[in-house]
């Protein structure tokens, strides 16, 4: 991850042909400021200083004007500060505390200047930011401003301050005020060189596992040593920080702190095989800038298709999921997936639009199971219900519904990280493990009475369960190529034909098509209780037989009997149902070669699913 940020930093800074002082400064931060408000001071030939007003001019990025922001609470870099609180208490904690640590007998003269003039000061920008329009308000700079024969400077053009922001900016890399300066000589970790090397080139970037402050993370548990453990020298450090600002400025997502990716945000890295790829890259770059990724990691619209097609597999990109502490000032990485390929990315949101495409998650089918009220498919008809859910990127919001971080229902974090670092990376997940976190969450609903959303888990667990297989991720899993075929168009076909059809589609082995099988005929069982006893789903008598989706061979066999048997009391029956679960009961035998929660899983949704195949009671 670092060399590639240094190599973007890199390419970024010989493409720009930035300055050292461009390196350092903090443009970004100004890209909403209208107003900068100035102090206006006079220098004579002698080299006095003297308080002449205070005035007010419009910002533009292209004024030499110097600004780094510093901590939040303490002063910045340089005497250049956002207001963000009363304009008063910006120059008295800002401006003013700046110049009392500095030591350059200059600067102490200014210091005296503006300590004299004080009161006077305050007035004046109180009186010419109250004249700003409220607009206008918002992210005001407050700086120095310097009048010598005549010309008035900011300072980017007064080569003292010039000098303080590149030695103060730098000097971060390798000093902390609790611990001391750790730099020394040797070989950098990332150019290979020998060189001076700093040791708190990662932290001062907030990046959190390159922690200095505790001993037991340094060499020796010396922590002034903490430059042997990553040495960078000066130059590499300077190309991390303009790679950092591009990933800030360009590859974070997501803009809106509300979409954030279950707590996390995340940086999408280009690595690049080979290095004139970046000037391809970086035309169409600024199509990230103000991009909201609502819809998935990478949509189908972006970059990789326009800009790399031919030349795709060249690349490579890095996710790195991170939470942010301290106040935003270090990014704690959370999980961290390299070499994804774009093609890989391209495949996963194809196979994800191909099956919530397919028709048995379509309106049609959808209201025969949750209700005529349902409108559109059953992804964009949960958007408004589940949070952070798009049409695209549905496999990792349903995927955190089945491994929660909930206190009633249990803390499964890391196995949701892992989940979506097997999508991303290609890696097998064993479909035993996964399958068991369905019918886990499926029995929960049961236990909560909540009946509705134990239907909507199924349909989210099919999904899910179709889309690892496609992506041939499961693991003993016998898939075969599928054939071509069209898409079954339930109620085309004799009812027989529609469920064969069905389980060669979905490809359901012997003993799952008797599972489901057996739960079809139970889900039509329940639809008879409703109608003879006017009840709500969940509310009817056979539930009690159900053990709780406590499934395995035996119990499915005995539900199968005491089913027919309840239907009969009501003087009902569905002749071709029983018989195709019968059918497949015999031809899964005994011993059936498959975990008692997949049974579990493939009986509920066959009670889930039966209202696809049932379009009326058959007496």
């Amino acid at each position: 991850m670092i060399d590639a940020l240094k190599e973007i930093g890199e390419h970024i800074s010989k493409k720009d042909n930035k300055s050292e002082i461009e390196i350092f400064l903090d443009k970004a931060k100004l890209s909403k400021t209208k107003k900068i408000l100035c102090i206006l001071l006079q220098k004579t030939e002698d080299g006095k200083y003297f308080y002449k007003k205070v005035i007010s001019e419009p910002y533009s990025v292209d004024k030499p004007i110097l600004y780094r922001g510093g901590s939040g609470r303490g002063k910045d870099i340089l005497p250049s500060s956002l207001i963000t609180e009363k304009v008063n208490k910006t120059f008295e904690n800002k401006i003013i505390k700046w110049f009392n640590d500095q030591k350059e007998s200059e600067v102490k003269e200014i210091r005296e200047i503006l300590e004299n003039n004080k009161g006077k000061i305050i007035e004046a920008l109180i009186k010419e930011y109250e004249n700003f329009h409220k607009d206008e308000r918002k992210n005001v700079l407050l700086t120095i401003k310097i009048e010598e024969n005549g010309k008035e400077k900011h300072l980017g053009e007064i080569e003292i301050f010039r000098k303080i922001l590149v030695e103060d900016a730098s000097k971060k890399y390798y000093f902390l005020k609790s611990i001391g300066e750790s730099k020394g000589k040797g070989i950098c970790f990332l150019c290979k060189e020998h060189k001076d090397l700093y040791g708190f080139v990662l932290p001062a970037f907030g990046f959190s596992f390159a922690t200095s402050d505790k001993p037991g993370f340094t060499p020796s548990f010396v922590q002034t040593d903490h430059w042997k453990y990553i040495p960078i020298c000066k130059d590499c450090a300077k190309f991390l920080e303009i790679g950092k600002r591009f990933l800030d400025l360009y590859l974070n997502f997501p803009k809106k702190e509300e979409n954030n990716f279950f707590g996390c945000n995340y940086y999408v890295l280009p690595k690049f095989m080979y290095g004139e790829l970046f000037d391809e890259f970086y035309k169409y770059i600024e199509f990230f800038k103000d991009k909201e990724y609502e819809e998935g990691l990478l949509s189908k619209e972006d970059w990789l298709e326009k800009t790399l097609e031919e030349k795709k597999d060249d690349l490579r990109l890095i996710f790195i999921f991170y939470s942010k502490k301290g106040g935003g000032k270090y990014i704690d990485i959370v999980q961290y997936v390299e070499d994804v390929l774009p093609s890989w990315i391209k495949k996963i949101d194809r196979i994800q639009e191909n099956i919530r495409k397919k028709d048995i998650f379509q309106e049609e089918n959808i209201k025969k199971i949750l209700g005529k009220d349902w409108h559109g498919d059953f992804v964009k008809g949960r958007t408004k219900k589940d949070k952070g859910l798009g049409i695209n990127n549905w496999f990792i919001v349903f995927t955190r519904n089945f491994f929660p971080f909930s206190r009633t229902h249990g803390i499964y974090e890391k196995y949701f990280r892992e989940i979506t670092r097997s999508i991303l990376s290609n890696r097998r997940i064993n479909k035993d493990f996964l399958i068991s976190a369905f019918v886990r969450e499926i029995r929960n609903a049961i236990k909560d009475n909540d009946f509705y959303n134990m239907k909507v888990l199924c349909l989210k667990s099919f999904m899910l369960y179709l889309f690892f297989r496609e992506l041939k991720l499961l693991i003993d899993e016998n898939i075969e190529e599928r054939l071509e075929k069209e898409v079954i168009k339930m109620g085309e076909e004799k009812f027989e034909e529609r469920i064969e059809n069905f389980f060669k589609e979905y490809q359901f082995d012997t003993p799952s098509k008797a599972a489901f099988s057996v739960g079809m005929l139970v889900g039509y069982l329940l639809g008879v209780q409703r109608k003879e006893r006017k009840t709500k789903f969940g509310e009817e008598p056979f539930w009690d037989k159900l053990h709780g989706l406590m499934m395995d061979e035996r119990r499915i066999k005995n539900i199968f009997t005491e089913a027919i048997n309840k239907l009969r009391q009501y003087k009902v029956g569905f002749e071709e149902l029983e018989e195709i679960a019968a059918k497949f009961l015999v031809k899964a035998g005994n011993k059936w070669n498959i975990p008692k929660d997949e049974i579990s899983y493939y009986f509920a949704l066959g009670i889930t699913l039966n209202e696809m195949f049932i379009f009326e009671s058959k007496k």
